[in-house]
């Protein structure tokens, strides 16, 4: 049984973070470091196979300088970040910017795996 996403109402771009509303009135914040590490790019996934290159991307994504991304949808189904350094690739769907809301692994456990699926 899949958990049914709410639907994203409104999205804050602050300093540090994005402040997520839902159509309930819940308000979630999501780091971009977090945003950043979770980036689902078949450049950046692979890397958080593993717990060392996993903290190695860590250590990337937070060295970088801090910004507010640009944002824009893609279709009806997803959001894709533009940074002006690091990774501009992923594309976040709203599943994925739920489970990073909600703090949980947005890869839910599962390594990457290059492939049609």
């Amino acid at each position: 049984m899949s958990e049914e996403i709410p639907e994203l109402r409104r999205l804050e771009r602050l300093d540090t973070a994005m402040e997520l509303t839902y159509h309930d009135g819940t308000t979630y914040t999501v780091t971009y470091d977090d945003l950043r590490h979770s980036c689902p790019c078949a450049k950046c996934s692979p890397l958080r196979n593993e717990d060392e290159s996993s903290m190695q991307l860590r250590r990337t994504v937070e060295s970088l300088k801090s910004e507010k991304p640009s944002v824009r949808t893609i279709g009806n189904y997803a959001l894709a970040f533009e940074w002006t350094t690091g990774c501009s690739s992923g594309i976040y769907r709203f599943e994925r910017i739920w489970d990073l809301a909600q703090k949980r692994d947005p890869d839910r456990g599962r390594p990457y795996i290059h492939g049609a699926w």
